[in-house]
């Protein structure tokens, strides 16, 4: 078991295990809004762009993997893309708990300079809110399981920052 230990904290394993991550949720994310017709706010996009840039981070990770100074800039990167996917995570997360207001376009505040525009912009988008929970299991909505990933995945990015020599 100490060499399975061992290989999951290596950064050339490291790159490819993150990546792999970031698109399992990306994967998960695009399934529910397609397959099981569930619309995303405002918020459920922007959670959605750390795990793209990380993507990135990880194949350029990838490509310079012969390079362990790059490799180390790339994860401190990523710790900090991370990190800001878990905030945005816990701001989404307290605007579905009440704990606070979201953001104006979380309500979906159209601004139109018509009558019509306006209702051709309410037929054309579904009205999805920032503080209403669409899906939970276990309690624990989409954001909640947000926060949880992305703050793993940080976690795991020190690791590998944090155990170079």
């Amino acid at each position: 078991m100490p060499e399975v230990k061992t290989i999951l904290f290596k950064p050339n394993v490291a790159n490819y295990l993150v990546g792999l991550a970031c698109c399992l949720v990306l994967a998960t994310a695009y399934a529910f809004e397609y397959f099981a017709k569930l619309q995303p706010c405002v918020l459920c996009i922007y959670q959605r762009i750390p795990y793209a840039v990380a993507i990135g981070l990880m194949l350029l990770a990838v490509i310079l993997r012969k390079h362990s100074q790059a490799n180390f800039i790339l994860f401190i990167v990523a710790s900090v893309v991370f990190a800001i996917g878990s905030a945005i995570a816990i701001f989404h997360i307290g605007i579905e708990q009440q704990l606070w207001q979201g953001t104006p376009e979380c309500g979906n505040f159209m601004k139109t300079d018509s009558v019509e525009a306006l209702r051709k912009q309410l037929l054309a988008q579904p009205i999805v809110r920032c503080d209403e929970v669409t899906w939970s299991l276990f309690g624990i909505s989409m954001a909640g399981y947000n926060f949880l990933i992305s703050t793993s995945l940080l976690l795991y990015s020190l690791v590998i920052v944090f155990q170079r020599k």
